[in-house]
Order: C-alpha cells, then structure tokens, then sequence
C-alpha cells in the first residue's frame, strides 16, 4: 500500500523561470500530496525559503540571474534543512551543492523517489543525474499520458494552448533577436517542450541554444520549429479527443 509522501516533502517551492515547466511540476508535485509554492525567479525563491523555509526545494538549474550553484549556497544558508533538488532538460553528470538532479520532462516516479530520500555524495555534496531517455516524437505519448492522468481535460488543453502560443511567440522574437537573446529564447523554450513532450521543438530549440553561426541556418532552424508546432497541435487534438 502506498503510505503517501514523504514527510519531508510535504512543503515544496517549486522555481523555474519558464511558466509552462513550472506549472506542470506544480501539478505533479500536488498529485504525489505535496502544498507547492512556487517562484520564478532564484531571487524569488530565496526570498520565500528566507521568510518561510519549505520542507524540499526543486529549482531549474539554468535561470536568469541566480542560478545553479549560486542558488544552491544561498537556498542553503535560507532553508539549511530543506532537501535541494535540481531539475535540467539537460542534465549534467555531476552539480555540487544539490540532493540531487531531476531530468526534464519530470516524471511521478523519479519525483517520488527523488522525495523519499536525499541523493547526495556525502552531505550536500556532488550528485548523479537521474535520467531516462525517450524516443524521437512529435508528441510523446508517455509524456502525454502521465500529463493526462495528473490533469483534468481542460486543465490539459490549457497547458498546451499556453506552451504553443508561448512558443510561437518566442519564435517570432528569436527571428529577430541579437544572439544571445536568441539563445535566452530557445533555452526556455527547450525547458517547456521537454516537459510537455514535444520533444522535436525541444531539440530544435536546444540546437539554436547551442549555436547556429549562420543567420540561413537559424531561420530554417526556426522554421523547422514551427512545423513542429503545428504537428503537435494536431496530434494533441488527435489525443483530446481520443
């Protein structure tokens, strides 16, 4: 039987800079029992964990302003007792300063374990990325079908409405942008299509952010991105109806 969340898990400040990934990882963390707060900012969240220290905090590594590590000693010092959770489309092998490193998209599972128990070399120390791979898709079904079981129909359709037209939007600024807007852009819009799994518009996205020296490139690139788009908008509407 399932005895429910851990009771250090009860309180989570949920922090990302992209409100599509944060959103969903308010709804999963809700539906394994846990009162979420949420900040979309390093700077935010250490002004919560230093008014109110939560019981667990799972913050995005990669963030304007305070971020990663910097974020992980100043949470520290915040919300000493708090277990330290960072999330990452791309994760990286190793992070001082965390519990542990959660893989975007996020999943009940790895959230639940991850929960449970700290995920740490020594107190505080470097962690180990928890990673599985998926598949090439459009739209990933698994993905999908996690999201449809934590959220209302509704509920769901708003979530992707909100990441396509977000994206779209993002789009039509990277056309335009200086390179490292261009990149900003593309880094958020990589964390938001991983969690919602749309996982073309996450590599596409994660290509720019790595460098398209060439301007022809990186408008195909975008291009590419927004095929992508209208491909997931028809299969989710293919799945909502399903």
């Amino acid at each position: 039987m399932d005895s429910g969340p851990s009771p250090i898990s009860r309180r989570v400040l949920a922090v990302d800079d992209d409100p599509v990934s944060l959103a969903i990882t308010a709804v999963l963390l809700e539906a394994e029992g846990c009162v979420v707060f949420q900040a979309h900012s390093g700077a935010q969240a250490l002004e919560f964990a230093s008014a109110d220290p939560p019981d667990c905090i799972l913050a995005d590594i990669r963030m304007p302003g305070l971020s990663s590590t910097d974020l992980a000693r100043s949470l520290r010092k915040a919300a000493p007792r708090a277990l330290l959770l960072a999330m990452s489309a791309t994760p990286p092998a190793r992070l001082d300063g965390y519990d542990g490193v959660l893989s975007k998209p996020l999943s009940s599972e790895s959230l639940r374990a991850a929960l449970a128990r700290r995920i740490a070399n020594g107190p505080h120390g470097a962690t180990t990325a928890l990673h599985d791979p998926k598949e090439d898709a459009v739209l990933d079904a698994d993905i999908f079908e996690r999201l449809r079981r934590a959220i209302d129909p509704d509920g769901l359709e708003e979530v992707f409405s909100v990441f396509l037209k977000d994206t779209y939007d993002r789009i039509a600024v990277m056309r335009r942008a200086d390179p490292a807007t261009l990149r900003r852009e593309a880094h958020t819009i990589k964390g938001g299509a991983s969690m919602v799994g749309a996982l073309q518009i996450s590599r596409c996205a994660a290509a720019i952010e790595s460098g398209i020296d060439d301007p022809d490139d990186r408008l195909r690139k975008l291009d590419e991105m927004e095929t992508h788009c209208r491909f997931a908008e028809i299969i989710l509407r293919q799945r909502l109806k399903a």
